[in-house]
């Protein structure tokens, strides 16, 4: 089993090597990704794991580990008439833009990767872009989707999800289809590449479905406190408000909003309630809160619809990437757990590149892409189809869950929901007083 080290600074847990044996080739990196069929295939990565974004970071890259475990226990990918291990490298880029781009550049030209996942955050992301760009190497954006990485003209990036711009979609979708009468949304949003693009998006749609946007506030990120920007928030009295923040200000912002009582009819917001620690953390402050997914466990994408559908599957199962999710999990941190919607989205990226190279029968870059622009295929995590312009999966629908008494439920949209949507929302008062979100409400 090989090791990989990292430049000093790196500060790196050891590379996941699955269970590939092969060593790596050592020629060029352009010819390492030029040939057919290589005894393996080498995925790298310049995780998040320390630093701002270490609990989304970590849950990516425990996402690709498990799909590569998947697919090598699986017997690897079929390409040239043979079974081919997967390998995945990674390295800690200690949420740092600089760091990630010269891990990128090392596992380009050192460890001569046939593929890259991206770090998570769009902000790493668009930092990393330009290099995979310059050596030609795939890189599929997992935990990143900004619409500004897909606006750049890139050859070798490929989103496999929503674009951030689309997160709130869903949520006001289902507030118009259930609220006619809401009127006003207030946004707030860090200051960063995802999350005003989450923001703007946001309110050029919350305009077309004829809500007035009545704050559209930002803070800096990482920030310690969000009061003044809550207060101007409960100055405008809104019927829905939209936060777009990562975990740690998502779960800020759902403590400060009840200490200062600004209530509302819905509460959404990005990142934080996905995660179950934001429910442990936040107790029965976290009832009612909404949060748009990427990815729930329990959607119905299964091998079964994909063969209604016409189209082919490929990869695990929902159930089964749930179970080598926990067993990765166990070993890296030691203890299992549940995946999240970013972990999700890491495996999709993996199995996206790897059904590109089956379909291509070769790792080369441009065949792999254009394998995927004449695709549609199906996994767990949603339908693959690229647009031959921007890259994105145009497939892909966001879904809206919500903490229903102590549960995260999928309550959007109706024909994927195992639950009612619970709204108006309960005040904080009367949560802080014991009562829960009950289905149907």
């Amino acid at each position: 089993m090989q090791t990989s080290k990292a430049p000093p600074a790196a500060s790196l847990p050891p590379p996941s090597t699955a269970s590939a044996t092969s060593s790596t080739s050592t020629s060029s990196a352009t010819s390492a990704a030029a040939g057919l069929c290589p005894d393996v295939i080498v995925i790298g990565t310049p995780a998040a794991l320390t630093g701002t974004f270490s609990v989304e970071g970590t849950n990516v890259l425990l996402g690709a580990m498990a799909a590569v475990k998947w697919i090598n226990d699986h017997g690897g990918v079929l390409c040239g008439g043979k079974h081919i291990m997967v390998k995945l490298i990674y390295y800690d880029c200690q949420s740092n833009s600089q760091m990630a781009q010269a891990l990128t550049e090392t596992l380009i030209t050192k460890d001569r990767v046939n593929f890259l996942l991206s770090p998570y955050s769009s902000g790493l992301t668009l930092a990393v872009s330009p290099i995979a760009e310059k050596y030609g190497v795939p890189l599929a954006a997992v935990g990143a989707s900004s619409d500004t990485i897909f606006k750049q003209g890139f050859k070798y990036i490929i989103g496999v999800a929503a674009p951030a711009s689309q997160y709130f979609r869903s949520v006001l979708d289902m507030v118009k289809s259930i609220d006619p009468s809401a009127a006003k949304v207030a946004i707030m949003y860090a200051n960063d590449e995802f999350d005003r693009a989450v923001a703007a998006g946001a309110a050029r749609y919350a305009q077309s479905l004829g809500l007035q946007v009545v704050a559209n506030v930002t803070y800096p990120y990482p920030t310690q406190d969000l009061t003044p920007q809550i207060l101007q928030i409960k100055q405008a009295n809104p019927d829905i408000i939209l936060i777009a923040a990562h975990y740690a200000d998502g779960q800020l912002a759902t403590r400060q909003l009840a200490e200062q009582n600004v209530n509302a009819k819905l509460i959404a917001i990005t990142v934080a309630p996905l995660d179950p620690r934001y429910y442990q953390s936040l107790g029965k402050l976290a009832e009612c809160i909404v949060g748009p997914s990427q990815w729930e466990y329990g959607e119905k994408y299964t091998p079964q619809l994909a063969q209604q559908m016409g189209v082919p599957w490929f990869g695990p199962t929902a159930d089964e990437f749930v179970q080598y999710f926990r067993e990765v999990a166990a070993n890296f941190t030691g203890k299992p757990a549940n995946p999240s919607y970013e972990a999700a989205w890491a495996a999709e990226g993996v199995l996206a590149l790897l059904y590109g190279v089956q379909k291509a029968q070769s790792v080369d870059p441009n065949a792999v892409l254009a394998a995927l622009q004449n695709s549609t295929f199906m996994t767990f995590f949603s339908v693959f189809k690229m647009d031959p312009k921007t890259h994105l999966n145009v497939a892909h629908q966001m879904v809206v869950t919500q903490w229903q008494n102590g549960t995260r439920v999928v309550v959007w949209p109706s024909s994927v929901a195992n639950a009612r949507p619970y709204y108006p929302s309960l005040t904080w008062g009367q949560k802080q007083s014991g009562a829960v979100c009950a289905a149907g409400g």
